[in-house]
């Protein structure tokens, strides 16, 4: 039994933690983004990006000028009114401590078109994401695999344990979760906004945030959002909103990089295909939209779905869709034919594509998960969960995948049958799950908090 070397998520033996929360301010307004020169060059090389000219910030808010020398970094971009912005985390209305303070986000953006970087104007920046140090384990095989074989890894064992390791107040229902294990921190979605946790400190219970995506228009609420697979953007996107959004988390401030147009459409499904330049979203009117990163033009917009496009797995040259119509689709990319159709006994409640075979994962809503081929041929069921399935995740490698619903369980299955490996209790049901690229953390979202899992093998 493998495990892993390094304990940056266990707690330090000795601290107290109730004196830890008392002592830790309330967010850090400026957490800063690069340590040092070799971890920027460290980053980039992971990222495949390269030092480019940004336009700088030339003013600061009174009084929030930072407290040590530092470089400047481009700020958080002025948006149109139906946008997300960066503002410094605050407690939960709903929490004694919000209560007493009240919100201090920002204001709602003014009217206006984005023209890119010609109508920016100066206004705080907000450093993002201290990239820290790694287990090797971590990266030797999930990223760097030029000759590898799948089974070659060590890591394609199924998990021996799982175990909670964070509590993450969100103070709202948590939609859609993401976790990054190269920068350390978990991202939960609530109808208010996108909060960023760091997972480097020693707090079991976090209760604010690192920084908070706060939605800006009046009558807007995100449904979802979703993290690129190497960790560089995060794509938002939700009800009354023009626009799906595209933050970049290479640069040394968080910022919308990309406004992906879909006015009048409510988004309820994301997916990316950054290797292609590629984003999908599914809306509820059932109609899924194809946008180019590059320019951010709709390739094409997919129609079929009667009663909305709940989820959206994307494979090779193939777009896979669920609908609450019962109804699994398949699109070729590569030709504008009509999709394949799959019919389901239940609601399709959640897809995921196997990393390494041909299959794509399916959760319903009357709690059976299929394994559907990828390559077409008859789907076979792989375990059943005593209630709705509402989220699904495959492992980086394929070898398992989590999975949560109704029945207040979080629940890991192996391949190639589905047997039940293990299953930990959540207070409430569960809406959403992810695994990290490392393949040692699972990140699922609940009724008013996230919870981080640590993998043991």
């Amino acid at each position: 039994m493998a495990t892993r070397s390094s304990d940056w998520l266990q707690q330090t033996p000795g601290v107290d933690t109730v004196h830890q929360l008392d002592m830790r301010p309330s967010w850090d307004s400026e957490p800063r983004f690069w340590q040092d020169v070799l971890t920027q060059q460290l980053w980039q090389i992971f990222t495949g990006t390269q030092e480019r000219p940004r336009r700088r910030t030339t003013e600061q808010a009174p009084g929030q000028e930072s407290q040590e020398p530092a470089p400047r970094y481009l700020g958080v971009k002025l948006l149109p009114k139906d946008t997300l912005v960066l503002s410094p985390a605050t407690p939960s209305p709903n929490s004694s401590e919000g209560s007493r303070k009240g919100s201090t986000g920002l204001g709602t953006v003014g009217e206006g078109v984005f023209s890119h970087m010609a109508q920016e104007l100066p206004v705080k920046t907000y450093q993002f994401l201290k990239p820290i140090c790694w287990d090797p384990e971590d990266f030797e095989n999930t990223w760097n695999r030029p000759d590898a074989l799948p089974w070659q890894s060590k890591k394609l064992a199924v998990p021996h344990r799982v175990e909670k390791i964070r509590r993450l107040e969100h103070g709202e229902p948590v939609l859609a979760t993401a976790v990054s294990s190269f920068t350390r921190h978990a991202f939960t979605c609530g109808r208010g906004g996108v909060k960023v946790w760091s997972l480097v400190s020693q707090v079991v219970e976090a209760k604010f945030p690192e920084s908070y995506l706060r939605v800006q228009t009046q009558g807007a609420y995100l449904r979802t959002c979703l993290l690129f697979s190497n960790s560089t953007a995060l794509l938002t996107g939700g009800h009354n909103l023009t626009s799906v959004s595209l933050w970049d988390l290479t640069a040394p401030s968080l910022y919308v990089r990309a406004e992906l147009p879909c006015a009048g459409l409510t988004c309820q499904a994301l997916a990316a295909s950054p290797e292609d330049n590629l984003a999908f979203a599914g809306f509820t009117d059932g109609s899924v939209r194809i946008w180019d990163l590059r320019n951010q033009s709709v390739v094409r917009d997919l129609l079929g779905h009667l009663n909305g496009a709940k989820s959206i797995a994307v494979k090779d040259q193939h777009v896979w869709t669920g609908g609450l119509d019962a109804c699994l689709r398949c699109w070729d990319l590569r030709t504008t034919g009509e999709p394949q159709e799959y019919q389901f006994e239940s609601q399709i409640m959640s897809l995921s594509p196997s990393p390494w075979e041909d299959w794509v994962l399916v959760g319903t809503a009357n709690g059976q998960q299929w394994l559907q081929p990828s390559l077409g041929g008859q789907k076979h069921m792989v375990g059943c969960k005593d209630g709705t399935i509402l989220g699904l995740k495959f492992s980086p490698l394929g070898q398992w995948w989590v999975s949560v619903g109704t029945d207040n369980l979080v629940s890991v299955f192996s391949m190639p049958m589905g047997t039940t490996v293990v299953q930990v209790p959540e207070t409430s049901s569960v809406m959403c799950c992810d695994v990290s690229p490392s393949n040692h953390l699972i990140a699922t979202g609940s009724r008013d908090h996230a919870s981080v899992y640590q993998i043991t093998y």
